[in-house]
């Protein structure tokens, strides 16, 4: 009877009611229009409390002018928007982002090998930078590098420069004849099957060549007297380099940049058509780099024989006219503006060191970096390479030892081992939990307002405090890490997808 009963019952339910996946789907819709009404409802009681205040949510404030001065601002002034100031801020947090994650990637490879390294020394010192940095928390790093190391730094006037500037005798001589010597050797050794004989042939002939050059066996030449300008100024007030501006030839000269890279690219599919068809092995990635260093030479070559003006207009001070004027002698007396001498060098890049104005306060020339993007640069990128490191060395470890013992039994050395073995199938490992450690290092980045650097996060917080328009400058900064994120996540996706394994 109860079975009959409660077949009795179902027969009265529709049988859309009766289908599991209907019910979850109107659960799910049920839930999502709560969620919905709860959050409109909340909308609407923080829009009405900031309309009582005069703080209602809007986008037409970014139109009002800012007002603020700001540092690592490039062409920004006071008189621009509030939108221009949000931009600086998220150009100069992108600075960090983009810029540290690249350095963070190589510090973390190299440590990653260095924790596997046979060598006990390098093995115990990367081993304690892992455990010490991962373990230590990155706003005590960041003050660390700001308060401690930054703040050791001499002044502006007893900058450390590199290289010290003065006239040295540099023996080019000697130098030009090392690396010819030590260039025969490699070419000969390279047709070596015993690849520790060619390891040892190599290393003896960096001995011998060291030996003879402290002996003065290779003695052609007293040296060439060479001026030394400072292209780096390292000082408690920031760190200045120098900067590489494109002159008009500029242009020229990629398009031969760009011819090499298309034949590189070509060159590098036929070696491999080639390798796989036939098996032979071809030294791909230098004869790639040699022809990429071929055209950009033989471009700057071309470029360089442009011929310049004999007389060009020279502004002269002291009777405030323009004067026509021998352009050799305009450049040798230094009376050629930055706007000709970009017109008409020679070069397709204008090298310009950093230089101190003539009251000792400021660098007029070159690029500079601030205490806080050093800072928090190197907070970051410290502290995050250590994780990847501990990634990079699990990755390593993951490779069977088959093909470790497989490849030292075909005669691979370390570096093609490294490169042709290990790392390759590394990477299925190691890339996805990198990736994380990206996201994290583009969100850590907001840590940069402990030390006043003017990021998003800092930029967006002045913003608030002058517009009262909190609830909209918080979005607008989590739109930001949201998009950065994405991107991460994106082509971190795409990298991801290239070294998984095809299975069916």
């Amino acid at each position: 009877m109860t079975i009959q009963h409660e077949a009795q019952q179902e027969s009265l339910l529709p049988a859309v009611l009766r289908d599991a996946r209907i019910l979850q789907g109107i659960a799910q819709i049920i839930f999502v229009i709560i969620v919905v009404l709860v959050l409109s409802d909340l909308g609407a009681r923080i829009n009405g409390a900031l309309e009582a205040t005069d703080q209602a949510p809007n986008l037409e404030f970014l139109q009002n002018k800012a007002g603020f001065d700001l540092a690592d601002s490039g062409s920004y002034v006071p008189e621009d928007k509030y939108i221009d100031a949000f931009g600086v801020g998220f150009i100069n947090t992108m600075r960090v982002v983009i810029i540290g994650l690249a350095s963070t990637t190589v510090i973390g490879i190299l440590f990653g090998i260095f924790l596997l390294s046979s060598n006990f020394l390098v093995r115990t010192l990367a081993r304690g930078y892992v455990e010490i940095l991962r373990n230590t928390p990155i706003l005590l790093q960041i003050y660390a590098w700001f308060f401690v190391v930054i703040f050791a730094l001499p002044s502006l006037q007893e900058a450390i420069t590199i290289p010290q500037e003065g006239i040295r005798t540099v023996p080019i001589a000697k130098i030009l004849i090392s690396l010819v010597i030590f260039g025969f050797v490699w070419a000969y050794t390279r047709g070596l099957r015993n690849k520790v004989l060619q390891s040892r042939i190599r290393q003896g002939a960096v001995v011998v060549i060291i030996l003879a050059n402290v002996f003065g066996i290779i003695g052609i030449g007293q040296g060439t007297p060479v001026t030394f300008i400072p292209g780096i100024y390292i000082s408690i007030k920031s760190v200045a380099i120098f900067e590489l501006i494109p002159s008009a030839m500029f242009g020229i000269w990629m398009v031969f940049v760009a011819m090499g890279i298309v034949v590189a690219v070509a060159l590098w599919r036929y070696d491999a058509h080639i390798i796989e068809t036939t098996g032979r092995p071809i030294a791909r990635v230098q004869r790639v780099i040699v022809t990429l260093v071929l055209f950009t030479v033989i471009g700057w070559m071309i470029v360089g024989m442009r011929p310049t003006p004999a007389e060009i207009p020279i502004f002269n001070e002291d009777t405030e006219e323009i004067v026509m004027m021998p352009y050799d002698d305009a450049f040798e007396s230094g009376l050629l503006t930055i706007e000709q001498e970009l017109e008409y060098s020679r070069q397709p890049l204008l090298y310009r060191p950093p230089m101190i104005d003539s009251r000792g306060r400021n660098i007029e020339t070159g690029i500079e970096f601030l205490p806080a993007y050093l800072a928090v640069f190197l907070g970051l990128v410290v502290y995050t390479s250590a994780f990847i490191a501990e990634i990079v060395r699990a990755g390593i470890q993951a490779v069977p030892k088959g093909q470790i013992e497989a490849s030292k039994a075909v005669g691979l050395s370390q570096g093609e081992m490294l490169r042709l073995i290990i790392l390759p199938q590394a990477l299925r490992v190691i890339l996805p939990p990198m990736g994380n450690q990206y996201l994290n290092f583009a969100k850590n980045s907001s840590l940069a307002i402990a030390v006043s650097y003017t990021d998003i996060f800092q930029v967006t917080n002045t913003i608030i405090n002058q517009s009262g328009q909190s609830v909209t400058g918080i979005i607008m900064v989590m739109l930001a890490y949201l998009v950065i994120s994405l991107v991460i996540s994106f082509m971190m996706n795409l990298i991801n997808q290239r070294f998984q394994l095809v299975t069916r």
